[in-house]
């Protein structure tokens, strides 16, 4: 079965249009074009001698007063950890938005103690023969109404 001449241009268009956004998502677009633009989050070098590694992640002091590691992944918080660090500049800017963060927590985990202060931190790691590995608090939240955080938004 062959293609009519109007189905032929219409994916000939079509083609170059996605071809076209593609490319100029390429040379002027960020990751808010994906997936017409390069996901930028891996796409890096470091240096094998005095590079520096970052790596956030979020902890969580609970109501109990136990510290803990915050699971971010889609069973735990309903998100991805790639949507957290996408919106870590934002975070860090405005680290109210932890409470939403603590809803999600309370929602999706009810058998666990509720949080009391969420954060965001991130490991620096130096490549080579230093090899030196620091954490760092990036964003700090006290939740409003710990034990009933949506009460809070």
């Amino acid at each position: 079965m062959s293609l009519t001449r109007s189905g032929r241009a219409w994916r000939l268009v079509l083609g170059a249009a996605v071809i076209g956004t593609v490319v100029a998502g390429t040379l002027v677009g960020d990751d808010r074009w994906w997936p017409f633009a390069p996901m930028a989050q891996y796409a890096f070098s470091v240096e094998n001698d005095g590079g520096v590694i970052s790596s956030p992640y979020m902890a969580a002091e609970t109501v109990d007063g136990d510290r803990v590691r915050v699971d971010l992944s889609r069973e735990a918080l309903g998100m991805e950890r790639s949507e957290i660090e996408g919106q870590l500049p934002s975070i860090v800017a405005d680290p109210s938005k932890l409470q939403s963060v603590a809803v999600l927590h309370a929602r999706r985990q009810p058998e666990q103690a509720r949080w009391r202060v969420v954060e965001v931190r991130t490991t620096r790691i130096v490549l080579g023969e230093d090899g030196s590995r620091t954490d760092e608090l990036l964003a700090r939240w006290q939740v409003r109404h710990p034990h009933d955080p949506e009460r809070g938004l």
